[in-house]
């Protein structure tokens, strides 16, 4: 059968309603067509089949764009050195510690934050895993005081948090020196300063916080 045929065939069963060209070509469109050539008809449909194939291939382009999107997005996040998946619970309350104990900090004493807590989920010496390091208690105390006093339930995350945390968490950025402690001394019981010079090896200060280890 040639393509003339095949395409005054279509147009027929598209008149009563049974078929389509592609995926939009509709009888109505044929109806009102004025008396035309059969080439006429012809560069018509040839003319609409090209337009939806574009539209299709657009469409398929912007499907793979959603699909690339959604797979990083759904790429599971490590603790850096570790091969422990964090959950979106687990960054969730990363990000509302780091913000409790560096409200009025900049970015990098945010991560330094973020880094001790990595740190001990890390050793051996600590829980495994965020949410436990975050709330532990040693000899009934919390070891980070927003989770006692209000500050960890009150505070409303930041942009500069989230980014820091995600410095932390998938860039890998460290500025910890392996620390595993930090006390902001003006802010801090005296007996509870005089342990960490004590029993603990200093490391440095920044922005008012001490690190050790």
């Amino acid at each position: 059968m040639t393509l003339k045929k095949k395409i005054e065939i279509a147009v027929i069963l598209c008149s009563i309603g049974i078929c389509s060209f592609g995926q939009n070509v509709f009888a109505g469109e044929f109806l009102r067509l004025p008396a035309q050539t059969n080439a006429k008809v012809e560069q018509v449909v040839q003319t609409r089949l090209l337009e939806e194939q574009r539209a299709y291939l657009m469409q398929a382009q912007l499907m793979t764009k959603v699909n690339l999107e959604q797979q990083i997005k759904d790429k599971p996040v490590y603790i850096p050195k570790t091969k422990h998946v964090v959950t979106q619970r687990e960054r969730s309350i990363l990000e509302r510690i780091v913000e409790a104990e560096a409200t009025d900090k900049d970015e990098k004493s945010k991560i330094l934050v973020a880094n001790v807590i990595l740190n001990r989920v890390r050793s051996k010496e600590f829980p495994n895993s965020i949410e436990s390091v975050v709330f532990q208690r040693a000899y009934g105390k919390v070891q980070f005081s927003p989770t006692a006093d209000g500050r960890y339930e009150s505070v409303r995350i930041t942009k500069s948090t989230k980014r820091s945390v995600k410095k932390a968490l998938e860039d890998g950025i460290d500025y910890s020196e392996g620390a595993l402690y930090f006390v902001e001394k003006t802010m801090a019981n005296p007996k509870n300063v005089s342990w960490f010079d004590e029993a603990l090896t200093r490391l440095f200060t920044y922005q008012g916080h001490s690190f050790y280890k």
